[in-house]
């Protein structure tokens, strides 16, 4: 994978039996992996899409056939997972998958409807999100994407000058600057949970409320999202401290499963070596 400036050039690896590319996506972010099995890659494809990851925030790879094992496989090249407690409707045997659904026992039902990154009200955040579609309804539960990093740096200056110094605290008190930086790039992102939010320190509940608004209106704002319409044997990656997601409504009548596995905070695959902080320092 090579980069020139801001462009993107198509990156592939050839081996025996297929060839992998990685191409940005004619959206707002993110790029398509094809060509490739993810029960079976090499090393260098495995570094070839954590380095994707990186520049993109999304991935969206194509027709895979997981198992929920295979699943958990797949995901732990990018970190080490977390596990949910049990619950109703959930994959007993596997503690690191989290189902989400339009249904009620099939999963868990009308959740993430606003914009947000998984494990944000953690003292260390989630690090990704990934997903991969188990049943596919004839219409409707696309989940939507913004870069946060793209809004961060869309923001009026006189805006940014503002708010660059607001801490934001969730209902269960973790706080979290709202310009966060990306553990392994530096580059800063608008973090934002529109529903865990419980307003920004120092803001009157009303001020709060009214900031939140604003800036949930930015990351919506015209040509910044990314809709994916899920299909068979869709897996999709998601870099937490640059990407936002939000579901959107489906009818019960559509049966629509989605298995999510998240890397946990201390356990990205960047944290295996420096970030862009210690080798400033080093």
């Amino acid at each position: 994978m090579k980069a020139c400036g801001d462009e993107f050039v198509e990156s592939n690896f050839a081996s025996e039996e297929y060839e992998m590319k990685i191409v940005s996506m004619a959206a707002p972010l993110g790029a398509r992996v094809e060509g490739v099995d993810l029960r079976n890659v090499s090393r260098q494809e495995i570094k070839q899409l954590q380095d994707a990851l990186l520049q993109f925030g999304l991935l969206h790879v194509p027709k895979q056939a997981l198992t929920p094992q295979e699943q958990i496989q797949v995901s732990s090249n990018f970190g080490e997972l977390e596990d949910f407690p049990p619950a109703a409707n959930q994959l007993a045997a596997f503690p690191q998958i989290f189902r989400v659904a339009s249904r009620h026992g099939d999963g868990h039902v009308e959740v993430g409807r606003y914009w947000h990154s998984d494990g944000s009200f953690r003292q260390i955040p989630t690090t990704m999100s990934i997903w991969y579609l188990v049943q596919k309804p004839e219409a409707g539960g696309e989940t939507l994407f913004t870069d946060m990093q793209f809004a961060a740096q869309s923001l009026p200056p006189e805006k940014l000058e503002v708010m660059k110094s607001l801490e934001t605290f969730h209902r269960n008190g973790v706080r979290h600057p709202l310009f966060m930086p990306h553990p392994k790039t530096g580059q800063l992102a608008l973090y934002l949970n529109v529903g865990l939010t419980g307003g920004f320190v120092g803001y009157t509940p009303e001020a709060s409320a009214q900031l939140i608004a604003e800036l949930n209106q930015h990351l919506s704002r015209p040509h910044a999202v990314y809709a994916h319409h899920w299909e068979e044997g869709d897996f999709v990656i998601a870099d937490n401290y640059r990407v936002a997601h939000r579901a959107t409504p489906i009818s019960s009548n559509q049966r629509r499963i989605l298995d999510r596995t998240t890397i946990r905070g201390t356990g990205a695959f960047w944290n295996e070596s420096q970030t862009v902080q210690e080798l400033a320092l080093a």
